[in-house]
């Protein structure tokens, strides 16, 4: 009986064995080919007798590659490719054979043909790798659309969109905290005189100017706006007023002493600048902005290239 279940085992073994698509190898503890089944045979192009009983270097001369996974002590696994036209990848498995002692007795090795796998993974690598490429150019653009949405064009600071939100998130910002915080607004003297002596492209050569001016001699925490046409607000977070008016005074100096290059012309610019201060001068972002207008007729009024703050009871 026992001789029939053993022999009915060897049976089954040889059967799964000859069906498994992987070519299968055993070798003995002497490093010899003892067994091989149907796949290896037709992978190799060798009848089972040019297997058996051979040295693996005899038999993988031609697959080095493969040949190097042969002899691993413990259990290994690792994917190889071999030359070929196409190349071809292969996962090989190397499972030592143990006796109860523990004594190596020899090895499985197992070596399936991934490429099909492999190629299919690649694909979804390259495809998913493109995905996440056009995601990222995607973000850009949208960043890139949201900033143009709230920068003017031709200046590059924030534009009247922006700081309309900004400044009725600072009016609350400052409400809440009980903290002050300043508005200023410059206005180009005589702009029109500038266009009509030098041209548009110089008129937009100043406004640039004057941007680049701001940004350069403002704090990170300011924001600076073209209001429209010649016109910008500065916004200036925890500035009191004698603050915001010393900060502006002294950008009316710097700027009133630059010589501002259009083509082959030096240019002359100036501005006026009004200032205005919450709690101090308004309880809102919109009458705040107005006391700031309003203290800017009067730098106009006043004979211009000067500073004015806002005084109360003085608004027309």
């Amino acid at each position: 009986m026992n001789g029939t279940i053993t022999n009915i085992i060897r049976i089954a073994r040889g059967k799964v064995m000859e069906h498994l698509p992987e070519m299968v190898f055993v070798l003995d503890a002497n490093e010899t080919i003892i067994d091989a089944n149907a796949v290896a045979q037709k992978w190799l192009g060798k009848p089972l007798e040019q297997i058996l009983g051979r040295d693996p270097i005899e038999v993988f001369r031609e697959w080095p590659q493969l040949l190097q996974r042969f002899f691993f002590m413990e259990y290994h696994r690792e994917e190889v490719e071999l030359p070929s036209d196409p190349a071809r990848t292969f996962e090989v498995i190397s499972t030592p054979i143990l006796n109860n002692d523990g004594n190596l007795e020899g090895r499985v090795i197992l070596a399936y043909d991934i490429t099909a796998r492999k190629k299919l993974e690649n694909q979804l690598t390259t495809a998913n790798r493109e995905l996440q490429n056009q995601l990222e150019e995607n973000e850009r653009l949208r960043a890139q659309l949201q900033e143009q949405a709230i920068r003017d064009p031709l200046t590059g600071v924030f534009n009247r969109r922006y700081f309309t939100e900004a400044l009725e998130s600072e009016t609350a910002r400052a409400a809440r905290e009980n903290i002050p915080f300043s508005l200023i607004i410059l206005d180009v003297d005589h702009f029109k005189k500038v266009n009509d002596t030098y041209g548009h492209k110089c008129g937009d050569q100043v406004l640039k100017s004057l941007a680049s001016f701001l940004l350069e001699n403002t704090r990170r925490s300011d924001i600076v706006c073209r209001f429209g046409g010649e016109e910008f607000v500065v916004l200036m977070p925890d500035a009191a007023v004698v603050d915001a008016h010393d900060r502006a005074e002294l950008f009316r100096k710097k700027f009133e002493v630059l010589l501002l290059a259009c083509d082959d012309r030096q240019i002359h610019a100036t501005f006026s600048a009004g200032v205005a201060s919450f709690p101090t001068h308004a309880g809102s972002g919109e009458a705040l902005l107005a006391a700031a207008d309003d203290a800017l007729y009067r730098s106009k009024a006043g004979g211009r290239n000067r500073v004015s703050i806002f005084e109360v009871g003085n608004s027309e």
